[in-house]
């Protein structure tokens, strides 16, 4: 790898993503694991934690997957005690996901690890960096998600 970080090309950050991806993943993993929930289940709950209240509908649009896969993680969710399923207002063929007390619980401390890790990877950085960093993802992701094949810009 080049010495001098004029000389970075993207291939050098591919990997630097790389490296951070699988940083994050092995943390995120480790801090759901004492809960019992797996990556989709800790996204899920903390969807439905910041925008309540979600349809089903709501809850598969925001995670960018089909309600088919939806109703198997709310299905899962409820299970364990996590989320409920409550009758829409208006209605009849759909349901208001809702956290129970436990999952209310659960997506608060798994928040709060997020933080903590949040923290921990951006200590020393300056808050320019960080700004900088944040309009590079945005940018990266906005990229990826155009060009992926076959999706015309729609990930599911």
């Amino acid at each position: 790898m080049p010495d001098h970080p004029d000389n970075y090309d993207a291939g050098d950050a591919l990997g630097r993503a790389y490296a951070l991806a699988e940083h994050l993943s092995t943390s995120l993993q480790s801090d759901t694991k004492i809960f019992g929930l797996t990556m989709a289940r800790t996204r899920a709950l903390l969807c439905v934690l910041e925008n309540p209240p979600m349809t089903q509908r709501d809850l598969a649009a925001a995670l960018r997957c089909s309600t088919r896969q939806v109703t198997a993680l709310v299905d899962a969710l409820e299970t364990s005690g996590h989320l409920r399923r409550d009758p829409h207002p208006t209605d009849r063929r759909a349901h208001i996901v809702a956290l129970t007390e436990r999952g209310h619980h659960d997506a608060d401390r798994v928040r709060e690890l997020g933080e903590n890790t949040a923290r921990r990877l951006f200590d020393g950085v300056a808050p320019d960096d960080v700004a900088a960093f944040v309009r590079v993802a945005d940018c990266l992701i906005a990229n990826f998600e155009h060009s992926a094949p076959g999706t015309d810009g729609e990930r599911r």
